[in-house]
C-alpha cells in the first residue's frame, strides 16, 4: 500500500487493511463453489490475474464466504406464504471425525403465493432420511416464520412416515404423492415384456383430463392387470387419493404438482456439483458447495413462474 508523508492517502480499490480486491476474492470463492479445484484456482491466478493464490489462501477466502451462505440458509420466513412445498432428501459422503459416511441432507422447496417462483426454504443433514430428520426440518420451518396455515399442498415421494408428519405440521395442507416414484415401484412388480403396455395404462390414469376420468382409468386397469400382477396394481390403489390430489387445483399448475421432479431437478445439481469430489469434505464445506448450487437455481428460477413451468426443461414426468 504507498503511503504519503502526512498519511492521508486512500485506496480507492482497496479498503484500508485489505491486501486483496474484495471483488477479485468473491471471483474467486465463487470459481470455488462452482466446481474449480483450489489447484486449477491457484493456475489460473497466476497465468491471468497476476498474483498468484496458492490453495490455502484460497481456502481462507473460501471460509470467508461461508458466513454469507449460512446467514442465507438460516434466513427468515417471516411474512411471505407459501402455498406448495416438496421435500425430498439425496445422500453424500461427508467426512466427520475423521471418518468418511454417508449422510442425508433433506431440502424443502416452496412455491411462494406472491412471485410463484420456487425457493429453497431449508436444506439440513442426518444420519438418514426418516420420519423424526422430517419432523425437526418442518419444526426449525416453524421457528423461522413459515406460515404453516398458507401452506395447500405438500408433494412428496413414498418416505414412510412422512406423509403423517407433514399432515401434522401442516394441518390445513393435503398431500400429493410423487407419481413418477408410484408408477417406478409398480412397474418394477410387472413381468418385462408386459411393463410397457402397463406403463401406458398408468399413464391413463395419471395424465387424465379429470379426476373422474382418472378413477374410470383406474377401473380399466385394475380388470385388466388385477389378476396378472396383482401387487403392481396394488401400489397405484392404496395410494390413488394422494396420487389424484393435484386434480384440486388449477390445472395450469397440473404440470408440476403431479411429480417431484422440480426438487429432483435441484438434487441433480447437487450431484453434478459432487460427482468430482469423491468426499465433500466435512458438514460446513458440504453445506457451502450445496448452498451455492441452492442459489443458482434459485437465480433461474426467477425467470420461469410456476404456470410457465410445463415449458421448462426438467426430468420427465413419465
Amino acid at each position: 500500500m504507498p503511503r504519503d508523508r502526512n498519511g492521508e492517502f486512500e485506496s480507492q480499490l482497496l479498503p484500508e487493511r485489505k491486501g486483496q480486491d474484495p471483488e477479485l476474492e468473491a471471483f474467486l470463492a465463487e470459481a470455488f463453489l462452482a466446481g474449480l479445484s483450489t489447484r486449477d484456482l491457484e493456475r489460473i491466478s497466476a497465468k491471468y490475474l497476476g498474483q498468484k493464490y496458492d490453495s490455502k489462501q484460497i481456502s481462507r477466502i473460501v471460509a470467508r464466504a461461508t458466513t454469507e451462505l449460512e446467514a442465507w440458509r438460516q434466513r427468515r420466513l417471516d411474512g411471505q406464504p407459501y402455498k406448495f412445498l416438496y421435500v425430498d432428501g439425496a445422500n453424500f459422503r461427508v467426512r466427520i471425525n475423521g471418518r468418511v459416511s454417508v449422510q442425508s441432507f433433506c431440502a424443502v422447496l416452496g412455491v411462494s403465493e406472491e412471485n410463484e417462483c420456487f425457493e429453497v426454504l431449508a436444506l439440513e443433514m442426518g444420519d438418514r432420511e426418516r420420519s423424526d430428520l422430517w419432523e425437526n426440518i418442518f419444526q426449525g420451518l416453524a421457528h423461522r416464520g413459515l406460515n404453516r396455515e398458507a401452506v395447500e399442498l405438500g408433494i412428496m415421494d413414498g418416505l414412510p412416515g412422512l406423509e403423517a408428519v407433514f399432515r401434522r405440521f401442516f394441518p390445513r395442507a393435503q398431500t400429493q404423492r410423487c407419481q413418477k416414484h408410484a408408477k417406478a415401484n409398480a412397474c418394477r412388480r410387472v413381468r418385462k415384456r408386459e411393463r410397457e403396455v402397463f406403463s401406458k395404462d398408468v399413464n391413463e390414469v395419471f395424465y387424465a383430463s379429470s379426476e373422474s376420468a382418472a378413477r374410470a382409468a383406474f377401473f380399466e386397469l385394475k380388470e385388466r392387470w388385477g389378476r396378472l400382477f396383482p401387487s403392481a396394481v396394488q401400489v397405484i390403489e392404496k395410494d390413488l387419493d394422494s396420487l389424484l390430489t393435484f386434480f384440486q387445483f388449477d390445472p395450469t399448475y397440473w404440470t408440476v404438482l403431479r411429480t417431484t421432479n422440480p426438487i429432483e431437478r435441484l438434487n441433480k445439481e447437487f450431484k453434478r456439483r459432487t460427482r468430482a469430489m469423491e468426499v465433500t469434505g466435512g458438514e460446513i464445506s458440504t453445506y457451502r458447495c450445496l448452498v451455492y448450487v441452492a442459489q443458482t437455481m434459485e437465480y433461474r428460477w426467477s425467470f420461469h413462474p410456476l404456470s410457465q413451468w410445463s415449458s421448462v426443461y426438467t426430468q420427465n414426468a413419465a
